[in-house]
C-alpha cells in the first residue's frame, strides 16, 4: 500500500447525440509546463468513417479518457490491427482494460487477496509443479459462444508455438503442458516449481497478467498468428469476454460500446457497466488535457504535473485526484530510471555506469522536474509500499557501502580518472583517443515522471563531465526494444510483494541481439545472478529462504549497477465528478484509477453517473 503514515524513515510522497470530440493535438517534445486560462478547445467531428451513425449515448453515460501511459502521442497506428500478442504492441486503448476480462484480478496499491473472475479458483500441487485452474460457468465470448477451458489452453499452446508472440518466451519456460480436462478445467504442467506463477501470469494487476483473448474457434484457421489483425467488424471482430465492444476506430479515438449481453451481468455475478461508451483518446500535450477537462470534455487524462492539476481544479472544481494533499495522485508501481544499454561500450563498465549515477543529484529532479510533489522513495528501482520495507531494511549495511542514489562528482570524478579519462578544453570526459562519452538520452514524449526528468538528468551529466543529450521521438518504444538507445529514462514495472520480480528485470533470459526486438531491454548479463533468481522463483512469497536470496541478488546488483534509480512516478490523474461517482480515492483505495491498465476493470464495475 502507498505509504500515508508519514513517520518512518522516509516522509510522505509530497446531452444524448454522438459525442463530438475537440481536437487531438499531437505531443511536442516541449516540457511539461502550466496551461494558461483558454477558451474552450475548439470541437472537430467525430470521423466520419468510424464515428458516423453509433447510437446516441448521454454524455453522463460516456466515459472520454486520454493519454493511454504515454504512448502513441498525438495519433493511433492501431486502427486496424487487434492483436494484442504481436510483438511491441501494447492494446492498452481498450482491448485489454475495457475489453477483455482477467481470469483473476489483485489490486496493486495493497495486494491482500486475488479477486477471481473469469475463474473462480487455482490450486496448486504440493511442490508447485502443477497448477489446476476452475473457469467460472458462463463466461462466454461476445458472438454468444461459451468461453472454456479450450480457449485459454489454445492461447497458451499458440503463443509457445510462435516465438515472435508476446509471452511465448515465458510460457515456454514455465509450461510443460496446458491440457482442458474438461470445459471449465484446464491443468498446467510446470517445468519446475513456480509458486509465483499464477499471481505473476494468471492475474491482472497494473499492467501483469497474460489475456487468454485468443477465441479458438476463430484463431484455429489463422495461418499466421503473429499477422493476424484480429479485426473485422462486419464479423464482430475482434470478439472478446469483457463488458465492451469495439464500435468505431480511427486515428483519432477508439470507441468501445457496453455490451448488455456480457455474460458477467446474465449471470448475476457483476453488475453491467453503467459507462456505457468508453471513448479512447491518444497522447497529447498536457495542456489540451487540461484544457479540455476544464470545459468538461474528458473525463481522465494521463496526466498532469502538480501546477496543471491546480489549474484544472482551479477553474473546474468537479475534478478530483487521488489524494487532496501532496502529492496528490497515487505512487505508481513503475518507478524512474536511468538506464543504460549494457551490451554497448562504454556502457559495458560498472564502473562507468556508477560514475553517471553519481553525477546525477535526485534531489533536484524532485524539486526541479517535480516542484517538489514526488520522493525518491527506495534507494532501488521499487516502488514505494510498505510491503517491501523489511526487505530494504535487510540489506541496509549493502546500501551503506554502496549507495546507489549518493550524489557525489568527486566519486564520480575519481572512477573517471582511474579508468584514464581526462577532461578536454569544454569539460567534457575523454579517453585516450580524445573522445567523449556521448550518451543521448531517450524517452516518452509525454509522461509525467519520465519526460520531466530528461532536461533534469542531462544537464546534470553534463555537468558531471558527460555529454549527453535528450531526445522524445514518437518512436522511443521500437528505438529501447531494438537496443537502438543506449541510454533511456524508463520505469520498473515488478515487485509488490517481495523484492523478485523487480530483479526478475535484469535476468539475461531478456538479453538480445541489438536489432532484434526484447523487453526488459537493459541487455545485461550475469549468470550468478540468473542462478540466485532462478532460485528465488521457486519460493513462495513471504518464504524465509527468499531473504539470503535477496540479499545476494541485491549485493551483486549494486556491485554491476545495470540500472539506476531516479524518483518514485506519481501519477496525478484528474477524474471528473461532473458525470461520474465511485472513483477509486485514498479513502477507498479498492485499486488505482489507471485506466490503461488491465486492472481498470474493477473501476468500471464502480463507476456511477450523476442523475
Amino acid at each position: 500500500m502507498a505509504r500515508k503514515d508519514g513517520i518512518t524513515r522516509r516522509q510522505l510522497l509530497m446531452g444524448g447525440a454522438t459525442l463530438a470530440l475537440a481536437a487531438c493535438v499531437p505531443a511536442t517534445p516541449a516540457q511539461p509546463q502550466a496551461a494558461q486560462p483558454a477558451a474552450p478547445a475548439a470541437e472537430a467531428p467525430a470521423p466520419a468513417a468510424e464515428s458516423g451513425g453509433l447510437k446516441d449515448v448521454p454524455r453522463n453515460r460516456t466515459l472520454i479518457m486520454a493519454g493511454l501511459g504515454g504512448e502513441e502521442p498525438g495519433a493511433f497506428t492501431d486502427v486496424a490491427d487487434f492483436n494484442m500478442y504481436a510483438l511491441g504492441t501494447i492494446g492498452r486503448s481498450g482491448l485489454v482494460n475495457s475489453a477483455t476480462d482477467g481470469l483473476f484480478y489483485a489490486n496493486m496499491l495493497d495486494v491482500k487477496e486475488i479477486i477471481p473472475w473469469s475463474a473462480e479458483s487455482f490450486q496448486y500441487n504440493d511442490d508447485f509443479t502443477e497448477v489446476v485452474v476452475k473457469l467460472r460457468t458462463g463466461v462466454e465470448w461476445s458472438d454468444g459462444t461459451p468461453y472454456t477451458a479450450n480457449d485459454v489452453v489454445f492461447t497458451i499452446k499458440t503463443l509457445m508455438a510462435n516465438a515472435l508472440m508476446d509471452y511465448s518466451g515465458d510460457l515456454n519456460i514455465y509450461i510443460a503442458n496446458a491440457e482442458a480436462v474438461d470445459d471449465q478445467t484446464i491443468k498446467l504442467s510446470l517445468t519446475k516449481p513456480a509458486p509465483r506463477f499464477v499471481f505473476d501470469y494468471l492475474v491482472f494487476w497494473a499492467d501483469f497478467g497474460i489475456p487468454f483473448n485468443m477465441a479458438e474457434h476463430v484463431w484455429k484457421d489463422v495461418e499466421d498468428p503473429a499477422k493476424f489483425s484480429n479485426y473485422d467488424p462486419a464479423k464482430g471482430w475482434p470478439l472478446v469476454t469483457g463488458p465492451f465492444a469495439l464500435v468505431g476506430t480511427t486515428v483519432e479515438q477508439k470507441i468501445w460500446d457496453v455490451r448488455p449481453d456480457w455474460w458477467a451481468a446474465k449471470i448475476g455475478f457483476q453488475k453491467l457497466p453503467r459507462t456505457e461508451r468508453h471513448i479512447y483518446l491518444p497522447g497529447m500535450n498536457e495542456i489540451t488535457m487540461a484544457q479540455l477537462c476544464i470545459t468538461n470534455e474528458i473525463d481522465m487524462a494521463f496526466s498532469m504535473t502538480p501546477s496543471n492539476m491546480k489549474l484544472i481544479q482551479s477553474q473546474n472544481d468537479k475534478f478530483i485526484t487521488h489524494d487532496p494533499n501532496p502529492p496528490y495522485g497515487f505512487v505508481d508501481w513503475w518507478p524512474m530510471g536511468l538506464g543504460w544499454n549494457c551490451m554497448v561500450p562504454p556502457f559495458d563498465d560498472p564502473e562507468i555506469r556508477w560514475a553517471m549515477s553519481y553525477a546525477v543529484n535526485r534531489d533536484e529532479i524532485v524539486k526541479f522536474a517535480f516542484s517538489g510533489a514526488s520522493s525518491v522513495g527506495f534507494p532501488m528501482p521499487y516502488p514505494d509500499y510498505r510491503a517491501l520495507d523489511p526487505y530494504f531494511e535487510q540489506i541496509k549495511d549493502l546500501l551503506a557501502e554502496r549507495n546507489p542514489i549518493e550524489y557525489n562528482l568527486d566519486k564520480s570524478a575519481a572512477l573517471m580518472t582511474a579508468k584514464g579519462y581526462t577532461k578536454d578544453a569544454d569539460g567534457f570526459w575523454i579517453n585516450a583517443a580524445g573522445e567523449r562519452i556521448k550518451l543521448d538520452i531517450v524517452t516518452f514524449p509525454q509522461h509525467p515522471s519520465a519526460t520531466p526528468c530528461a532536461p533534469v538528468v542531462t544537464e546534470q551529466l553534463r555537468r558531471g563531465g558527460f555529454d549527453a543529450t535528450f531526445s522524445l521521438p514518437a518512436d522511443f518504444i521500437n528505438r529501447l526494444t531494438q537496443g537502438q538507445a543506449n541510454a533511456f529514462l524508463w520505469g520498473h514495472g515488478g515487485s509488490v510483494k517481495d523484492p523478485h520480480k523487480t530483479m526478475d528485470l535484469y535476468h539475461s533470459r531478456f538479453v538480445k541481439p541489438i536489432g532484434e526486438s526484447t523487453y526488459p531491454f537493459y541487455r545485461w548479463t550475469n549468470t550468478e545472478f540468473d542462478a540466485i533468481l532462478d532460485q528465488m522463483a521457486g519460493l513462495t512469497f513471504n518464504d524465509p529462504g527468499v531473504d539470503a536470496l535477496w540479499y545476494q541478488a541485491a549485493e551483486i546488483w549494486l556491485r554491476e549497477l545495470p540500472d539506476t534509480h531516479l524518483v518514485q512516478t506519481v501519477i496525478q490523474l484528474p477524474m471528473n465528478t461532473t458525470y461520474w461517482t465511485g472513483w477509486p480515492t485514498i479513502d477507498n483505495e479498492y485499486v488505482h484509477e489507471g485506466f490503461w491498465h488491465r486492472s481498470a476493470m474493477l473501476m468500471w464495475v464502480q463507476l456511477d453517473p450523476v442523475l
